[in-house]
């Protein structure tokens, strides 16, 4: 009698041992699967970021593009017009030295 209730006693520590040994590894499991999402989340959520940051940053170059070529167009009308001006103004004075000259010379 003490030789059964001994192998039943084992056989339930033995049954006891798997159903707990089972539950911690579902467990462990569990938890790697929720990490595994967290991570997966949290690469998803950086990339996006990335992305966000590298279309801004797009949009700001062809911003700045932009403003230096309507700086540059600028510049150019306003030399253009700045050689108009002294090639009237040489105009105007080589008139009034001929005429100048013109007068000595009478």
């Amino acid at each position: 009698m003490v030789m059964i209730q001994s192998s039943t006693t084992a056989t339930a520590i033995f049954i006891a041992t798997i159903f707990i040994s089972s539950l911690v590894t579902n467990s462990a499991f569990a938890q790697a699967q929720s990490m595994n999402q967290s991570m997966n989340n949290a690469s998803d959520s950086a990339n996006q970021a990335a992305q966000n940051v590298g279309q801004s940053a797009n949009k700001t170059g062809e911003g700045i593009q932009g403003n230096a070529s309507q700086i540059g167009s600028n510049i150019s009308e306003g030399a253009k017009n700045l050689g108009e001006n002294i090639t009237e103004g040489a105009k105007g004075l080589a008139e009034t030295l001929g005429k100048g000259l013109q007068d000595l010379a009478k």
